[in-house]
């Protein structure tokens, strides 16, 4: 990738769909973080690891034999809506200023705050002993692991670690990924860049609107502009703004009542292609 070029990765897990922001996009980055995710989690029964995955290393192993489809669905009801979950040893979360698993790899287990996640929807897909699958569906902050550990906290279900979860981000989906040989194999040719995705891809959640030239120049100059637009909401609505041309020009706040319309996040490209002195 261009060298010049602000770049910003969301999230930290190898093994998951890791969006990577450049350009405009990198102030969009807020947007993937606090989306919903989609986690197709499939966890054994009988074993638990340091990392709660099954790249850790084994730290117990328990009979699993006598756990039934049964007991898994009732000890599946208590993680359902809003839960406490304490994250993983093996995590980017910081402790006093140092990323947990930077302490987990000097051989640290350091006390962890409980941080409430919401969990939206909790299903049981397959069911093939020792082994089964989830499908989860949940807000930001929440980690599949550690709910593959607690559920092995279970007196009935003994231990469960997380073999292999794959995420599906705000429409990012596992199979459309690239892998980073592939990625760094385009880098001198530019090839890469026919991965990117558009910056608003991120924003098909929010409402759009279409103005003028006159309205652009003013809106990217960070002035108030009076557009009509109605919304199903009261007060002020985020809402993507775009050129006639199509090019979007940022973010702003719409309140439909008076018709103003404020920018919020105005890009730089923008700014240049209509006529305003980028500060």
């Amino acid at each position: 990738p261009n060298k010049d070029w602000p770049r910003r990765h969301v999230g930290s897990d190898r093994y998951r769909v890791l969006p990577i922001c450049v350009g405009n996009g990198t102030r969009l980055s807020e947007f993937v973080l606090t989306g919903d995710k989609t986690y197709l989690l499939s966890a054994r029964l009988g074993v638990s690891t340091d990392t709660y995955d099954s790249e850790g290393k084994t730290i117990e192993q328990h009979d699993h034999h006598e756990v039934s489809l049964s007991q898994v669905r009732s000890a599946l009801t208590g993680f359902d809506g809003e839960i406490d979950q304490i994250p993983p040893m093996y995590s980017a979360i910081k402790k006093d200023g140092q990323p947990l698993y930077k302490l987990a790899r000097q051989g640290k287990n350091v006390p962890r705050e409980p941080r409430r996640v919401t969990v939206k929807s909790l299903t049981l897909t397959e069911w093939d002993p020792p082994d089964f699958q989830l499908r989860i569906e949940c807000g930001s902050g929440f980690y599949a692991r550690s709910l593959a550990h607690d559920l092995g906290q279970e007196p009935r279900l003994r231990r469960a670690y997380d073999i292999a979860p794959s995420r599906k981000g705000r429409e990012f989906h596992i199979e459309d990924s690239v892998s980073i040989d592939e990625l760094t194999a385009g880098a001198n040719d530019d090839s890469w860049t026919r991965h990117l995705l558009k910056p608003d891809y991120v924003l098909k959640h929010f409402d759009a609107i279409c103005i003028g030239s006159q309205q652009t120049a003013a809106f990217t100059h960070g002035r108030a502009i009076d557009v009509a637009h109605n919304s199903s909401e009261s007060g002020e609505v985020q809402v993507s703004v775009y050129a006639k041309s199509g090019e979007l020009l940022g973010l702003g706040f719409h309140d439909a009542a008076t018709s103003r319309l404020r920018p919020a996040k105005v890009f730089h490209a923008a700014i240049e292609s209509s006529g305003a002195t980028q500060i």
